[in-house]
């Protein structure tokens, strides 16, 4: 009678196609994970900003009046009831760090009072990005 010692040539192509499929399953479940951190880090930023230019204006004195309930800041009309902010002012001001740069310093940031009188800030699409 004979033997038998080792795995057949089939036992290890098994093993072999198990194995990437577990490495297929664990590769795809880390990526979502690094991708959905990326997001939460990116929206994180981008409260950050809302909230640094509503600081800014609150440090530099502006008054603003009450907008209009009607007031769109992404196209902004009545100019005394809003303030623009750059990028730039709030990283040079200290008062937002651009942590890995992933803020454009060239976009601006709308600040204004809301019907109610609270300070409200607006910023625009793709002002941070990866």
């Amino acid at each position: 009678m004979m033997s038998k010692k080792g795995f057949t040539l089939v036992e290890l192509m098994a093993v072999i196609i198990i194995l990437g499929i577990l490495a297929t399953l664990a590769g795809t479940a880390v990526m979502s994970i690094m991708s959905k951190s990326q997001d939460e880090l990116l929206q994180e930023q981008i409260k950050g900003l809302g909230d640094a230019a509503v600081t800014y204006v609150i440090a530099e004195k502006v008054y603003l009046e009450s907008c209009p309930s009607t007031f769109n800041p992404a196209s902004p009309t009545n100019s005394d009831c809003y303030e623009r902010v750059t990028v730039r002012e709030l990283v040079s001001s200290k008062t937002f760090e651009n942590n890995n740069n992933l803020c454009d310093e060239n976009k601006t940031i709308i600040v204004y009072r809301d019907s109610i009188g609270e300070l409200l800030s607006y910023v625009p699409e793709n002002t941070c990005s990866y």
